[in-house]
């Protein structure tokens, strides 16, 4: 767990940065567009109006919307590696379960891109330090031999808005790899 340990936890510590930093100026909401993220060849259309923060040391281009029910939604690459959708969605549980207080998966459901990537969501829940319930939900897509891995979190009171914009922004995630220009 070495490695991907302190990858989860940078990660981690960048989405604390980013709700530290909510209201502090000089990100600008952006319009609904297609987010290249260059670490990881692929790319998805941020929700309208969310902002897009990269912060130094992590690979991935973190995207946040405003504060709602003490939470601020967000969406974050936790990582891309070599292996399988089965032995990824294990790590992940794992590591949330280690790092997360009250951390429970809900559902496991099989889930596809418009361009045709298959993979799985984890809806799952958890809580803050403070004991705030947060929606957690996690999209796991095999994309060749690699799996891609992302997590988006919002206050769990409106966990059932929210998860239809992070449906709709995975539904249009699109791999750079495999993509004929």
């Amino acid at each position: 767990m070495g490695v991907d340990s302190v990858n989860m936890k940078r990660i981690l510590l960048a989405i604390l940065t980013v709700a530290v930093c909510t209201g502090c100026g000089g990100k600008k909401p952006i319009p609904a567009s297609r987010l290249q993220q260059p670490a990881g060849e692929f790319s998805f259309v941020t929700p309208d109006g969310w902002v897009r923060t990269k912060l130094a040391g992590i690979d991935y281009i973190i995207v946040s919307g405003e504060p709602d029910f003490g939470s601020q939604p967000n969406l974050f690459v936790d990582f891309v590696n070599p292996g399988s959708i089965s032995n990824m969605m294990q790590k992940v549980i794992g590591t949330y379960q280690d790092n997360h207080q009250a951390y429970e998966v809900a559902q496991r459901s099989d889930f596809a891109t418009d361009s045709g990537l298959t993979g799985i969501k984890i809806t799952a829940s958890r809580e803050t330090k403070d004991a705030l319930p947060l929606g957690t939900f996690h999209y796991l897509f095999q994309d060749g031999g690699r799996v891609i891995v992302i997590t988006a979190t919002c206050a769990g009171t409106v966990k059932q808005r929210y998860e239809t914009i992070f449906d709709a922004v995975m539904k249009s995630l699109e791999s750079e790899r495999t993509r004929c220009d």
